[in-house]
């Protein structure tokens, strides 16, 4: 069977997709362990100043971010795979 340029795009645009969600959750899992270590340690060791905030904070704006780029992938991933598909015709034409 000949792999098309069609189905190879399929393909990276499925195992891409499938990594990127894998790597979202393990940030998300670590994030909560992170948080979950951290929230306590600040209350019962170090009340004096609330400073897992600042990680707490940071972290989610991270893991937001993280969110936003896996939301936006699928369409990236296209143009790009458009880009290289145009790109290779300019060079057919050379």
């Amino acid at each position: 069977m000949t792999v098309t340029l069609e189905l190879y795009e399929r393909a990276e645009r499925e195992v891409a997709i499938r990594e990127g969600r894998i790597a979202l959750v393990v940030h998300a899992v670590v994030t909560a362990i992170v948080w979950a270590v951290l929230i306590p340690v600040n209350v019962f060791a170090a009340s004096a100043f609330p400073w897992s905030a600042f990680v707490v904070g940071g972290m989610a704006l991270g893991l937001f971010f993280h969110w936003f780029g896996y939301r936006r992938s699928e369409r990236d991933l296209r143009n790009r795979q458009a880009r290289i598909e145009s790109r290779a015709h300019e060079l057919l034409q050379v």
